[in-house]
């Protein structure tokens, strides 16, 4: 950390800690990525000098500078490169063909590289947009988002390897639902819908003879779609009878369903699906984990635009770990914490 002086700041640069002004009003909050707007605003404000984010071993100031189209397509690649040899991986099942455990390795090797060692990664994977079909991008998403997951629930190395690789395969059982019922662009039937459903059990089948994959990870697979309630399936598994790779995948599963879309429903928004986790978190899905990730994601969209409930427009300044569906948002000069003001939301998140 170093202090500098507001009339030096770049665009890009981190704050390190919340600035208030001399009524103790919050102006910017932690970890954002500071704009020429932010700056031009410090400075309105009277402020003289913020603390400044610096690399810990060389202690230089860190500026985020926008991605370069070399950085750009170094991310757009790891996940297109993992999308493509997913898609082999699936099509072998499909087939009846079962492929070696190095070969879907190699597929989750760079993501999970990245999620262990690239922080940059961690704030650019929210920037990547659908790249593929539904089945494909979902389950990358899913992969990433349950390695991070494990990563911020405090796991070892060969966990989060685990999470991630759980995540990549935990709807692997679709590839034997029949397309009419997997493409389907209205509601599913009764009768479908259990069909539907055995693809959790399908995909505990197809990979339990392959060595290497780690029981937690088998148990994953099967028991992506338990709740902690017993109303999941396959098994109507209760608390502690389901294993924690899979309470870890069912939170990232419901977090890239609900903000993505689908041919039958459009997208929430990120803090829209925040508010139902949070709901569903005491519940149906694991409160720990739930707040875990809910805390971690959502500082990510702090800097963001955003338009409420009532129309006005403004930014988002800060988020709160008790309540991250309901961040501080400032709208011109006047800030409006949403925890308190309840009767507004979030209508949009702006890119």
């Amino acid at each position: 950390m170093v202090k500098r002086e507001v009339s030096t700041l770049e665009p890009g640069m981190i704050l390190l800690e919340d600035v208030f002004d001399e009524n103790l009003i919050l102006l910017i909050g932690s970890d954002t990525v500071l704009n020429e707007s932010h700056i031009a605003f410090l400075i309105k404000k009277g402020i003289f000098e913020v603390a400044i984010a610096t690399d810990k071993v060389t202690n230089e100031v860190v500026v985020n500078k926008p991605l370069a189209i070399e950085e750009e397509s170094d991310v757009e690649l790891k996940y297109k490169m993992t999308i493509k040899k997913f898609k082999s991986i699936y099509t072998e099942f499909r087939l009846g063909r079962v492929p070696v455990y190095q070969e879907i390795d190699d597929a989750l090797e760079p993501l999970y590289e990245a999620i262990l060692n690239d922080n940059q990664f961690t704030r650019k994977m929210w920037q990547i947009h659908a790249y593929d079909d539904y089945t494909f991008d979902h389950s990358v998403r899913v992969s990433m988002i349950s390695g991070l997951l494990a990563k911020w629930c405090g796991l070892n190395n060969s966990q989060i390897k685990d999470a991630a690789l759980a995540g990549l395969l935990h709807d692997i059982g679709k590839c034997n639902i029949p397309d009419q019922i997997l493409n389907k662009p209205s509601a599913l039937t009764l009768e479908e819908f259990k069909v539907m459903k055995t693809h959790a059990i399908l995909g505990y089948i197809l990979i339990k003879d392959i060595p290497n994959i780690s029981y937690d990870v088998l148990l994953a697979v099967m028991q992506h779609h338990e709740r902690v309630d017993g109303t999941g399936y396959p098994n109507g598994l209760k608390g502690n009878e389901i294993n924690y790779l899979a309470k870890i995948v069912a939170v990232a599963d419901v977090y890239c369903a609900m903000t993505q879309d689908r041919v039958y429903k459009k997208a929430m928004h990120p803090f829209e699906t925040m508010s139902f986790i949070l709901e569903k978190c005491h519940s149906s899905l694991d409160f720990s984990m739930s707040k875990t990730f809910l805390a971690n994601i959502s500082h990510f969209y702090i800097g963001h635009q955003v338009t409420l409930t009532n129309g006005q427009s403004g930014e988002i300044i800060m988020t709160y770990k008790d309540d991250p569906a309901r961040p501080l948002v400032r709208v011109g000069e006047t800030y409006l914490d949403l925890r308190r003001h309840i009767d507004l939301e979030i209508a949009t998140l702006l890119e």
